[in-house]
């Protein structure tokens, strides 16, 4: 975790260094990424990052933490739904609010896309492998939720469908980030509403 210095810097100064963190973390990866070109981003001397941060391992796991604090505060879950309709209009709105969160919030979206880029490599670093975990327990509570409702299929495992999901998930991430540039405001809805159809056609009993 950061060194106690850094938690004190102001928030525009700490956004500065880590989205520069995420955007080299994005570009090449944990092992590839170099730290001073990190340094030579945020714009700030050699001697100050590591009055911050004990090393590049420290960095890449603030990073995802700070990508990942982020996108659950904005995207929100758990919601509330009565039935199976409003059940998969809240995950079509929890979607949206997830594109409109990174659109709107161009530093913190750099973060979650240095996650998807990440996990897209299948880098085995420690705090992604807990991200996973964390993303795994996440959906996992979203098809639970989603059987009391009866707007998930029951006729499969339940751990099946988690799986299918998340691979459906990481699929749709990855068609995201090659194409990010290309995704404006006025695309988010159909954007979403693309993707939970894929999530409907596979979960849907």
């Amino acid at each position: 975790m950061p060194l106690p210095r850094f938690e004190k810097l102001d928030e525009p100064r700490r956004r500065t260094i880590l989205t520069a963190a995420a955007l080299e973390f994005g570009d090449r990866g944990f092992e590839n990424a170099s730290y001073n070109r990190i340094i030579e981003r945020a714009g700030i001397s050699k001697g100050a990052m590591y009055y911050y941060f004990a090393d590049k391992d420290d960095l890449f796991r603030t990073v995802l933490e700070a990508a990942t604090v982020q996108w659950l505060t904005h995207v929100g879950f758990p919601f509330e739904a009565d039935d199976a309709a409003s059940y998969w209009a809240a995950c079509e709105a929890m979607y949206g609010r997830s594109l409109r969160f990174m659109l709107n919030d161009p530093e913190n979206g750099a973060l979650c896309l240095a996650i998807i880029h990440a996990r897209a490599r299948g880098e085995g670093h420690p705090a992604l492998t807990a991200l996973n975990e964390q993303m795994q327990g996440f959906t996992t509570q979203l098809v639970e939720q989603g059987q009391r409702l009866g707007a998930v299929r029951e006729d499969l495992p339940a751990d099946l469908i988690v799986e299918a999901a998340l691979a459906l998930m990481d699929a749709g991430d990855r068609w995201l980030a090659r194409r990010w540039d290309e995704i404006t405001p006025e695309a988010v809805d159909a954007t979403a509403s693309m993707m939970l159809g894929l999530f409907k056609r596979l979960g849907e009993p």
